[in-house]
């Protein structure tokens, strides 16, 4: 159906007020950049369990990091992030009931009512198996999951895991003001050429790739210009200060920093468990949480390993050269390192059953 629209009234109101100088009107039709799943997934979408892939014990949908909930279970349902032992249960149980999977990072979601009432908004819990699955924060090697449970973060939790899926999270632009004063571009642009485009937390001299070197205020005030206030991070080290739980990283970006701190000599004399978590991909914490509880060597971080001509065919984030185990997040660097004689395993992989897998990695 065609739509017509008359602007005679508007147009008559416009003359009554005589501006200065005319201007042209024309409606057209501007298309957005938030793609129409990723807008059907920020409401939350139906879906049966068996519709839900499962991408390095991640929820995942068409590519997006996505978590569920029953609707119907009201406001004492638990949401999933992870492929834990409760849908693990469900699904050999045959129990495909009809779940919502969103992205939405709010922590309020639509739920039943009950006795057919309708539907209201609710703050849920995220779920402990699923925590425990991922060793999220050390919660299943050491640590206590009560605290972790009360302050979880959703967008902390997305982004943490960013670089394990293809699709960054794509949000509407918001309305208000960034908070930047207006010659911060310039501000910025003259501190990052002071500190010679190296990140003041690792080190890493990015000069060659400074899209991806930021000026971060210090105490998160955006309008505080001070030198004081400033400091230059990597994108990696960006995205891991506190309060910079919106920064989305993809992999290749994280694999591009660490082939630069690998170059320039920065990965070669870590101190400690500390330093190693500093620049590890945060997707692997819960591996390294595991395997600092086990008491393993410490591992190399953003590994090469090579073919029998010495071409590079894959690159690991965490490997023990010694014994040829690694851990990847690329499907396609585990799968090359496998044919090259490495037992090479996804996080998942690894801490479901870290002590027998790492046993031999105490020495």
């Amino acid at each position: 159906m065609k739509l017509s629209v008359n602007f005679s009234g508007l147009l008559a109101a416009v003359q009554l007020m005589e501006p200065e100088e005319k201007g042209g009107f024309s409606l057209e039709y501007e298309p957005t950049n938030i793609d129409k799943l990723d807008l059907e997934l920020s409401v939350g979408k139906d879906v049966e369990l068996k519709d839900v892939e499962i991408d390095s014990g991640l929820l995942s949908y068409k590519g997006r990091q996505v978590l569920l909930y029953i609707k119907a279970n009201g406001n004492s349902a638990r949401f999933h992030v992870s492929d834990c032992s409760t849908l693990k249960s469900m699904r050999s149980s045959g129990r495909f009931e009809r779940y919502v999977v969103t992205n939405d990072t709010s922590g309020e979601f639509i739920v039943s009512n009950g006795s057919g009432r309708g539907e209201t908004k609710a703050r849920l819990k995220v779920c402990q198996n699923c925590l425990r699955q991922l060793n999220y924060k050390g919660c299943n090697t050491g640590s206590s999951i009560y605290p972790i449970v009360q302050n979880f973060d959703l967008n902390k939790f997305f982004s943490t895991y960013s670089s394990f899926f293809p699709h960054m999270p794509q949000r509407q632009a918001a309305s208000a003001q960034t908070g930047y004063t207006d010659d911060w571009q310039r501000v910025s642009s003259h501190y990052k050429v002071e500190k010679e485009f190296k990140c003041e937390e690792c080190l890493v001299d990015m000069s060659k790739h400074r899209l991806h070197l930021h000026t971060h205020h210090i105490n998160g005030v955006k309008s505080d210009n001070k030198p004081s206030n400033l400091k230059v991070l990597c994108v990696d080290c960006h995205s891991k200060q506190a309060k910079h739980d919106h920064m989305f990283v993809a992999h290749d970006i994280r694999q591009l920093i660490n082939d630069l701190r690998q170059e320039q000599g920065l990965l070669n004399q870590l101190s400690g468990w500390n330093a190693l978590l500093a620049v590890a991909d945060p997707g692997l914490h819960g591996a390294i949480h595991a395997c600092q509880q086990f008491g393993t060597k410490l591992p190399d971080v953003g590994y090469y390993v090579g073919d029998e001509f010495g071409e590079l065919v894959a690159k690991l984030e965490l490997a023990w050269p010694k014994h040829k185990f690694g851990i990847a997040v690329s499907n396609h660097d585990r799968e090359e390192a496998n044919n090259e004689g490495w037992n090479v395993v996804s996080a998942d992989e690894f801490l479901a059953n870290y002590k027998s897998q790492a046993s031999n990695l105490r020495w």
